[in-house]
């Protein structure tokens, strides 16, 4: 029996091979942190940075800088989840 593979499946390979695998990451993180932060959260987040492994947030509100650096392992988790790999692999709150 054959696996199913979807086009992002065949597209996140064909980026890897160009290259191009760490841009679409970015993108992804970027996008799926916003939809699991919702509107209010996303607001006070006015950067949204990922490279290597690494997202970088940097939060407007001294509350929410502890609260998301309390839960960062969470959220790397729920990310990761949603990402089908281990794509993130450390956030940092600033």
């Amino acid at each position: 029996m054959q696996p199913d593979y979807t086009i992002d499946h065949f597209l996140q390979r064909a980026l890897r091979r160009l290259d191009l695998g760490e841009v679409a990451d970015e993108a992804r993180v970027e996008r799926i942190y916003r939809q699991l932060a919702g509107d209010l959260i996303s607001r006070l987040t006015p950067s949204v940075n990922y490279t290597k492994g690494t997202l970088t947030l940097r939060l407007s509100s001294a509350a929410l800088r502890h609260e998301m650096f309390n839960r960062r392992e969470s959220l790397r988790q729920r990310i990761n989840d949603q990402l089908g790999a281990e794509v993130v692999r450390r956030i940092i709150i600033r």
